[in-house]
């Protein structure tokens, strides 16, 4: 036969039975042998016939040390379930906290990658972008981006389907986070079928190095593309840009650049890598020009 369980009110009256009882004998307790006043004493009468009983039972002083003692013992018993609660309540809110601080990284995690490239997205890309040039002016060492744009990508989809163009991103993707091999290096997707590749630390000449590595890790890649005016593979165009960053320059001048430089490389034919000839430093408060390259399905 299964008995109810007792409810949390009858448990705390209990509880607070024993403890009334245990305050009860201690002060009774410590009135024996004048310890406490008799005056003084909460209880009086109960002192007395502690301190008489225990007279004639045990000789002077053993009755308040046996009481002390089981006085211990019965602390002891009610402390240590309490204590195995108490260890067991922290342990589940223990828990639960590093369960809800892996479910907020991975929230964090979403928030700044793409979630079908699982590379970083743009809002991602425009504050780490941030971050970057401040600590390459307070270094005083070049950055560099590049900004790639898969070729002919609407005539992709037209001919393999949505899917296969999902397929596609995925593997250019793939491409750039394989070539970009330093810690500090940044793929991202900056929007439809563009991506970019920041890389700190690095001047004109690495960057155009990175470019090149990236046309020919996509050659050996060879992601078929019959349909295509360029070449019988997925190919793509890339504008590069590198900055020694200083403080009266804005950061957009590097992307500006990128895309210009993107911009001359679909127009000489793409697949190819371009830079602007010329280094430009706009001021914050000049207005930036109109970006061309943002053609759909250039």
């Amino acid at each position: 036969m299964r008995t109810k369980p007792k409810s949390p009110l009858s448990n705390s009256i209990c509880l607070a039975g024993c403890v009334l009882a245990v305050a009860l004998l201690l002060d009774a307790a410590l009135s024996l042998n004048g310890l406490v006043p008799e005056q003084t004493a909460l209880f009086p009468n109960a002192a007395a016939a502690l301190e008489m009983l225990a007279s004639d039972v045990f000789p002077p002083g053993t009755a308040l040390a046996g009481f002390a003692s089981g006085l211990a013992l019965a602390l002891t018993l009610i402390m240590l379930p309490m204590h195995h609660v108490y260890r067991s309540r922290e342990a589940r809110l223990l828990q639960e906290h590093e369960r809800l601080a892996a479910r907020n990284q991975e929230l964090v995690h979403q928030a700044a990658n793409d979630g079908l490239l699982g590379i970083a997205n743009r809002r991602e890309f425009e504050r780490v972008l941030k971050l970057e040039w401040r600590r390459a002016a307070r270094e005083r060492q070049p950055l560099s981006l590049l900004m790639i744009d898969i070729d002919c990508f609407k005539l992709f989809n037209d001919t393999y389907g949505h899917q296969a163009g999902d397929t596609c991103l995925c593997g250019v993707a793939d491409v750039l986070r394989t070539a970009a091999t330093r810690p500090g290096d940044m793929v991202a997707r900056y929007g439809g079928e563009e991506m970019a590749l920041l890389m700190p630390h690095t001047g004109m000449e690495g960057a155009v190095r990175m470019a090149e590595r990236i046309h020919a890790m996509l050659v050996e890649r060879a992601l078929p593309f019959s349909a295509s005016p360029v070449a019988e593979h997925v190919t793509v165009s890339i504008g590069v840009s590198s900055m020694l960053p200083v403080r009266n320059a804005n950061r957009s001048v590097l992307v500006q650049q990128a895309d210009e430089g993107l911009y001359m490389a679909k127009e000489g034919g793409r697949n190819r890598t371009a830079t602007v000839p010329k280094l430009r430093l706009i001021g914050q408060e000049e207005e930036l020009r109109p970006n061309p390259s943002r053609a759909q399905g250039a």
